[in-house]
């Protein structure tokens, strides 16, 4: 488990973002996602709960040890992939590598020349483990970071920015990863900009902005910030549909529900409506529609949608 409470972070000359009071658990076994517009602290805190730098305020416990107080246990319980990682030796293969931070870790050689050979395949990398580091591609780099963090198998992931700057295979086989990990027990704190990456792993959302916590909860609360909805209709093409008649369906609509916006293109209307708007009148009204329908979908707000409301609100 993670526990935050009340940390704060505004050190006279640090480039770190300040952070202001921010307090929230991530309990074990799920996967807690900080999102946020660029500069809001999410790198801070997590180099806060690595240990990489010290709060100003406030304390965090990983695992039941304090950062600070217990740094040593606290760290040992920390597997962490930072998303600029500049610790890798330029020279040394990627196994080499692993080979080293793990043995640092305090894994036993026997032990160690196995788990490398088994992080390295989990992440793609079996076939480019002779190969220099200063070869390795940007994606290439990325998940060797997330296989460095999974060598001594801790119970806690801090994982900055996972699948930035990686492809799409190499993306789905990292949230494969974190999957498996979920599915362990294992508590994974991410960063992450991808919305889509966020609405796929996280039972958990805090967004960060100007260093504070503005909201926090699962994937269903942060959607329920946007009200309104849309129902997209797609009118047959059979000829016979003319303008007149889109006209008078959208006429009807507009009618009965006040609330309402309507925009047509083509053969497709859309209709944006709040969330108390009654959807089974609506499609009544529209089966009795003259023109055939060809098919109806219910749009429902995306992370995205909501990551630009909060972004945007001066009052968030």
């Amino acid at each position: 488990m993670i526990e935050v409470n009340s940390i704060q972070f505004a050190y006279r000359g640090s480039k770190s973002p300040a952070l202001d009071c921010v307090s929230f658990q991530a309990q074990v076994g799920s996967v807690f996602t900080l999102l946020g517009p660029n500069g809001a602290g999410k790198t801070t805190l997590v180099r806060i709960l690595a240990g990489l730098i010290l709060p100003s305020s406030g304390n965090a416990r990983v695992c039941g040890h304090d950062v600070v107080a217990g740094a040593t246990a606290a760290r040992a319980s920390i597997g962490l992939a930072l998303g600029e990682e500049r610790s890798f030796y330029y020279r040394l293969s990627g196994a080499q590598n692993l080979e080293f931070f793990g043995g640092l870790s305090g894994l036993r050689r026997k032990v160690l020349h196995h788990r490398v050979l088994e992080v390295m395949r989990l992440l793609g990398l079996e076939g480019d483990m002779k190969l220099p580091y200063m070869k390795y591609s940007t994606g290439m780099r990325k998940r060797l970071g997330i296989a460095r963090a999974l060598l001594a198998n801790p119970p806690v992931y801090l994982l900055d920015e996972p699948n930035s700057g990686v492809d799409p295979a190499s993306a789905s086989q990292i949230r494969s990863v974190i999957r498996n990990l979920r599915a362990q027990g294992c508590t994974i704190l991410m960063t992450t900009h991808y919305m889509e990456e966020a609405e796929r792993l996280s039972d958990t959302i805090g967004f960060l902005k100007s260093g504070r916590l503005a909201k926090i909860g699962d994937l269903s609360s942060f959607k329920r910030l946007i009200t309104r909805r849309a129902l997209v209709v797609d009118f047959a093409d059979d000829g016979q549909t003319e303008e007149s008649a889109l006209q008078t369906v959208k006429g009807r609509l507009a009618e009965q529900f006040r609330a309402v916006m309507l925009r047509s293109s083509g053969k497709k209307l859309e209709i944006s409506f709040n969330g108390q708007t009654d959807v089974n009148r609506m499609l009544h009204v529209l089966s009795q529609a003259e023109i055939p329908i060809k098919g109806i979908a219910l749009m429902e707000p995306s992370l995205e949608d909501v990551f630009l409301r909060l972004a945007e609100d001066p009052n968030v």
